[in-house]
């Protein structure tokens, strides 16, 4: 579903706003700065020399479905929800027989227990008022519920410093049209997004590849008074609309 993705790029833009990319000294909507990653984790090779862990935040899509409206209704647009799944980690270079990778801190430091906290605070509050979240908030029509998980293994006594936020929305659902490029709610995305933002880049390849339908033109409709307007001789009693 297109609009699950719209909604996931918007989250996007709400925490790394294109037009503050081009500041030279940026204020970001949270402590990662621009360490947003859509749809993957952070790498080794994103992560901060010096400090004692990176901050960042990790975007996905993880269901969507569309519910008919009711019995009378068509299968072309419905009730539509999807999941946005927010990741936010403390990350930290680890290594194993492969070779470093990063990964979250393991630990219970009470300190980075909090920042984290922090960091969800922030980006939920990016999304749901912040002013950078615009975009998202059109293509939301509502945030049912919110969900926080911390990665853990508390029989074991382990933890690590990642929460996984789970938003529960209301969206539009996908609109087709015999038109060329893409359908609504995301064409609409794509035409609002800055020029040198990251989202509308992967939205402009998309939309070329959305071909016009070609539908053959209805000639006419024939109605009758009769129960067997074809009857055994042919047609009878019938009258020919005009053509549309």
């Amino acid at each position: 579903m297109l609009a699950a993705e719209a909604m996931r790029l918007a989250a996007y833009e709400a925490l790394v706003p294109s037009e503050r990319l081009l500041q030279e000294s940026p204020v970001w909507p949270t402590m990662v700065g621009d360490h947003v990653f859509d749809s993957q984790a952070i790498r080794y090779e994103d992560l901060a020399d010096g400090v004692e862990f990176t901050p960042s935040i990790a975007l996905y899509t993880d269901d969507s479905r569309s519910v008919r409206r009711g019995e009378g209704a068509s299968s072309t647009i419905g009730f539509a929800t999807a999941t946005l799944t927010v990741v936010c980690e403390l990350s930290v270079a680890v290594k194993d027989d492969a070779g470093p990778f990063a990964d979250a801190m393991a630990t219970s430091d009470p300190k980075a227990r909090l920042v984290l906290g922090a960091l969800c605070a922030q980006a939920r509050q990016a999304l749901v008022r912040g002013t950078t979240g615009a975009a998202f908030r059109r293509v939301v029509k509502s945030i049912d519920e919110i969900r926080i998980d911390q990665f853990a293994l508390p029989e074991m006594g382990l933890r690590w410093m990642r929460s996984t936020m789970s938003f529960s929305c209301s969206i539009a659902d996908d609109e087709f049209t015999d038109a060329a490029g893409l359908p609504q709610p995301i064409r609409r995305l794509m035409e609002a997004l800055p020029d040198n933002s990251y989202a509308k880049a992967k939205l402009l390849e998309l939309h070329a590849l959305f071909l016009a339908t070609d539908v053959t033109a209805l000639a006419g409709i024939d109605f009758s008074t009769t129960a067997d307007p074809a009857g055994p001789d042919g047609p009878q009693g019938t009258v020919p609309t005009a053509n549309p």
